[in-house]
């Protein structure tokens, strides 16, 4: 995991984290812990009760499963390529066919 937060000069940028996913996890895993350490808060258990200290759920931005399906092996190779973006919880996903999982301030 990566974490970048101020330029050489000292000036402030937008705070961001990439997370590199294990071969055994999911995409929608990888996003969960990648947003729980960019934000130091846990997804929402209860969609419709998210407490002050958790995430909305990823179910309300994206479908974990079809996010799941787009980063899928075909017959045991990966030859899947590309990248997903998208917003949640005021951070700016982006999900990789090798795995990583960038999170920045939205």
């Amino acid at each position: 995991m990566s974490m970048d937060s101020a330029y050489p000069d000292g000036t402030e940028q937008q705070t961001s984290i990439t997370y590199t996913a294990a071969e055994d996890e999911n995409p929608s895993e990888a996003v969960i812990v990648a947003l729980r350490k960019a934000s130091d808060r846990s997804p929402s258990l209860d969609a419709d009760r998210p407490g002050d200290d958790m995430l909305e759920p990823l179910f309300n931005t994206i479908d974990p499963d079809a996010l799941d399906a787009l980063f899928s092996s075909r017959n045991g190779t990966s030859t899947r390529s590309g990248t997903v973006t998208f917003t949640h919880a005021g951070y700016e996903v982006t999900v990789s066919a090798a795995g990583d999982v960038t999170v920045a301030d939205a």
